[in-house]
């Protein structure tokens, strides 16, 4: 029983030696090496993204060039990729890999076309629009448009909120653009609730005018709501410093969150583009409660609407700086700090109570000082 004992003793050693070695040999492979090495899933998706490129280059072949004249949602290049992905792609994949296999998608069929080809087609099960309020932004708002043509939207709503310059003839020069003119300046929010309430679309993404996203970074959040999420929101946590520095209309954006029963949330709101809605939700609160984002979503959490942190875009250092949002106690952070004590005597009308919590000081402490 002795000898057994040994042997098994000094197989154990052998096996946490060799365990050990290989955890060593692992630590030295660079962080970006280890995401080279093979794996069954890469393989997968390698082929299936070599397929998607085959497929591609047929469709492409069949292309005309009256075809550039269509709205990507509406285009055969949209169809035959849903068609394709309905066919070969047996489980809803994750926006990485759904973007590399409409990236694949689209060389083959550029390639066979012989036409240079920018555009993502998606395969959602729902309709999407986007909202984009802009105020004097005819530097940027085409460039803002050419991105979002790049995705199957069925319209796209430009509300030019008290433009003074030549916003309108940006807008014009895009046949994606529906637009809404308001003379006078009445806030990017009333925009976003009129330009929601003027779409039936299932997915409403909402960007502005001033500041250019990419087609890739946008494509997430309306996935998301296709996936069955009702609010999308841009996680801005990584750009955020410690609590002891935030100012005070990032702490409003927490404290709400978390009195809500969302600590997860974070800061992240709807004051915040891009972010994308449901229908449902928008049907549920009103799309005159969008007007004061904060309100528009206590209502949604408070009635149990589901909300997601997509993806970090950094739209903080490309804001522009205006008179009015610069500086300590400057009037837009007046302002959406009222929307917040606005938010609360909402839902205080409405019969909301807070949920009680056995959370100590210290863990709260622990957690606002991560």
């Amino acid at each position: 029983m002795r000898r057994r004992t040994r042997r098994s003793v000094t197989a154990r050693s052998r096996i946490n030696w060799a365990g050990r070695k290989r955890r060593q040999e692992r630590r030295t492979i660079p962080k970006r090496s280890r995401a080279a090495l093979p794996s069954i899933h890469r393989a997968g998706e390698s082929k299936l993204a070599d397929a998607a490129y085959e497929e591609g280059l047929l469709e492409g072949a069949k292309s005309n060039a009256g075809e550039d004249e269509v709205l990507l949602y509406e285009s055969p290049l949209q169809r035959a990729f849903t068609d394709w992905c309905a066919s070969h792609v047996k489980k809803r994949p994750d926006i990485r890999t759904m973007l590399r296999l409409s990236k694949s998608y689209i060389g083959g069929y550029a390639k066979a076309s012989g036409r240079k080809d920018a555009r993502i087609p998606l395969p959602l099960a729902r309709t999407a629009a986007a909202v984009v309020c802009a105020s004097n932004e005819q530097d940027t708002l085409g460039k803002v448009l050419q991105q979002l043509e790049r995705l199957p939207f069925q319209e796209v709503i430009v509300v030019l909120n008290g433009c003074r310059d030549q916003s309108y003839s940006a807008a014009r020069n895009h046949r994606i653009a529906s637009i809404l003119h308001v003379p006078g300046r009445l806030g990017h929010d009333v925009g976003r609730s009129m330009g929601a309430a003027m779409t039936s679309a299932d997915i409403v993404l909402f960007t502005d005018g001033d500041v250019v996203i990419s087609a890739e970074e946008l494509a997430p959040f309306i996935y998301k709501v296709d996936e069955g999420i009702d609010a999308a929101l841009n996680d801005l946590n990584p750009y955020l410093p410690p609590y002891m520095h935030q100012d005070e209309v990032t702490r409003c954006k927490s404290f709400l969150n978390t009195v809500l029963g969302h600590p997860e949330l974070g800061a992240n709101s709807l004051t915040a583009v891009p972010h994308a809605l449901a229908r449902r939700l928008i049907e549920n609160i009103g799309s005159e409660q969008l007007m004061v984002p904060p309100k528009a979503q206590a209502l949604a959490l408070a009635k149990g609407h589901r909300f997601a942190l997509v993806q970090p875009v950094d739209v903080i250092s490309a804001n522009r700086k205006r008179p009015g949002n610069t500086g300590t106690g400057n009037a837009v952070a007046d302002l959406i700090i009222g929307d917040h004590a606005e938010a609360f005597h909402a839902l205080i009308d409405a019969g909301w109570m807070p949920q009680s919590s056995t959370v100590s000081r210290t863990e709260v402490a622990l957690r606002r000082n991560a």
